[in-house]
């Protein structure tokens, strides 16, 4: 997603009717989260493309929570039983019980 994101931009950039500075800026804003970080920075002394900097910080780090706190959306116990052991589920049908089935 993130990759066709800024294949996205760039070629929209690079049709658009704008100053070479606000291209480049754009452009390597989207390189990734820190250089979209230190292009912002460098708006300070130079304003050519704000609202796109801002833009790719944005998404950017939007992208980088989305894949810090993805991964504890999952809680998945590890245990390590060679023989057989009944685990208990939450929230599924219990196959165990045929009054609980689904009927075909």
């Amino acid at each position: 997603m993130l990759l066709t994101t800024q294949q996205l931009v760039v070629r929209r950039d690079l049709n658009a009717p704008q100053t070479l500075t606000s291209t480049h800026d754009n452009d390597s804003a989207w390189c990734g989260l820190g250089s979209s970080l230190l292009t912002l920075w460098r708006q300070i002394e130079i304003p050519a493309h704000v609202s796109g900097t801002i833009i790719a910080v944005v998404y950017l780090s939007g992208m980088a929570a989305l894949h810090v706190t993805t991964p504890s959306l999952f809680n998945i116990e590890a245990f390590n039983i060679t023989g057989t052991e009944l685990i208990g589920t939450r929230g599924g049908i219990d196959w165990q019980d045929p009054a609980a089935l689904p009927s075909l």
